[in-house]
């Protein structure tokens, strides 16, 4: 065997390999993605937990939440519920001083959102 053809053998490996892959990355399931509504201050607001399969249970990797409340007063609760959300993996948390109309939406829309993923 020459050495271009070996050349040709080694390149045909790699474009199959990278075919193989960009065929398992294209089908590969994304995340899934629950969304549940809440009863924030300025009435309803939506949570969507983005979730993939670990083990037997669930990861949360994304916490996107829509609200109508105050922003200034709403929006820091909301981004230090999403991390408490997304660090600890549950909605067991307590409520935000100042902001509790939203912090017990974003809480029971997240349990919601877990019961269904659970279920």
């Amino acid at each position: 065997m020459n050495k271009e053809s070996l050349r040709k053998k080694v390149v045909l490996a790699f474009i199959a390999i990278g075919l193989l892959l960009g065929v398992y990355e294209a089908n590969k399931p994304g995340p899934l993605v629950i969304e549940e509504i809440g009863t924030g201050y300025n009435g309803d607001l939506t949570v969507k937990l983005q979730v993939k399969p670990k083990g037997d249970g669930f990861k949360i990797i994304g916490v996107d939440v829509a609200h109508q409340d105050t922003p200034p007063i709403a929006d820091p609760a909301v981004d230090t519920l999403k991390t408490y959300i997304l660090k600890n993996q549950n909605a067991e948390f307590d409520v935000v001083s100042g902001a509790t109309y939203t912090s017990e939406g974003i809480k029971e829309a997240t349990k919601k959102a877990l019961e269904k993923i659970k279920n």
